[in-house]
C-alpha cells in the first residue's frame, strides 16, 4: 500500500520518511499485538529491524529532513510531534549545515538596517517600536505559518509569490522537492533511451541524448505546458 501511493510521479522525497514512521509504526504495533505469537513475532521483529536498518541511513543525508521541513504544510512541525528531541536537534544541525551551501553571503542591505540617532533615549525607543528585522529567509520561513491548500510542496515553491520572498531557499527547495521517492521512474526513463540512440543516431552527444531524454520525461508530466518551451526558445 506505502510503495504504491510512492510510484506516482508526484511523490518526492518529503513522502519518505513519512512513509517509514508509517511503516515502523506497523511493525511496532504487530510486534505488540503478535509478542507471543511464535510463528508472526519473529516476522513482525525481522521486519522492524530491516526497516530500522535503512531508516538509519537517512541520518547520512540531509534531504530528507530538508524535503518534510520544505514542506509548507509540515515545516519543524511535523518532526517536532513525531520525533524524539535528540533527533530533531541533530536534523536541526543538519538542516542548517544544507542551508549554509545556498543563503546568500552579503551582509543586509543598507535600505534594511534601521537607522540610528546620538540620541540614546531615541535608540531605545525605536528598538522597542520596530520590529526586529528577520533577514534570513530559513528563518523567515520557519518562523511564518504554515500553508495549505496547494497541488504540490513543489508547485508552490515554483510560484512567483515563493521565488520573490526566498529566492534563495526556493531554488534549494526546488532541488530537494524534485527527487523522487523512488527510482522507479528515473529507472524506466533510462532503460528508454535505447529507443532514442538506435544504429542510426550512433553519432548524437551526451548533451543532445540528455536534452531528449528530459524532453520526454517533461512531455509526459500531465500539468507540464510545452508551449513555454518553445516560446523561450523563440525568444
Amino acid at each position: 500500500m506505502t510503495t504504491k501511493a510512492l510510484e506516482s510521479s508526484f511523490a518526492t522525497l518529503d513522502n519518505v520518511l513519512l512513509a517509514m514512521d508509517f511503516v515502523l509504526a506497523q511493525f511496532e504495533a504487530g510486534k505488540e499485538a503478535h509478542i507471543d505469537d511464535p510463528i508472526m513475532a519473529p516476522m513482525y521483529n525481522s521486519g522492524w529491524a530491516k526497516m530500522d536498518k535503512y531508516y538509519c541511513l537517512t541520518d547520512e543525508s540531509p534531504a530528507y529532513v530538508a524535503a518534510i521541513v520544505l514542506h509548507p504544510s509540515h515545516k519543524w512541525h511535523y518532526i517536532h510531534e513525531n520525533w524524539k528531541k535528540e533527533w530533531a536537534d541533530s536534523s536541526k544541525k543538519l538542516m542548517e549545515t544544507l542551508w549554509d551551501d545556498y543563503k546568500p553571503v552579503e551582509p543586509p542591505s543598507l535600505s534594511e538596517v534601521p537607522l540610528t540617532t546620538t540620541n540614546e533615549f531615541l535608540n531605545w525607543r525605536n528598538k522597542h517600536l520596530q520590529p526586529a528585522l528577520i533577514t534570513d529567509e530559513y528563518e523567515r520561513y520557519c518562523k511564518s505559518e504554515r500553508v495549505y491548500g496547494f497541488t504540490s510542496a513543489l508547485a508552490w515553491w515554483l510560484e512567483e509569490t515563493q521565488q520573490k520572498n526566498y529566492p534563495y531557499l526556493s531554488k534549494m527547495a526546488v532541488d530537494i522537492l524534485s527527487i523522487p521517492a523512488m527510482s522507479a521512474e528515473p529507472e524506466r526513463l533510462f532503460s528508454g533511451a535505447k529507443i532514442t540512440i538506435t544504429d542510426r543516431r550512433n553519432r548524437l552527444g551526451s548533451d543532445v541524448i540528455q536534452a531528449l531524454e528530459c524532453l520526454k520525461s517533461w512531455f509526459g508530466i500531465q500539468d507540464f505546458q510545452g508551449d513555454d518551451i518553445s516560446a523561450t526558445t523563440v525568444e
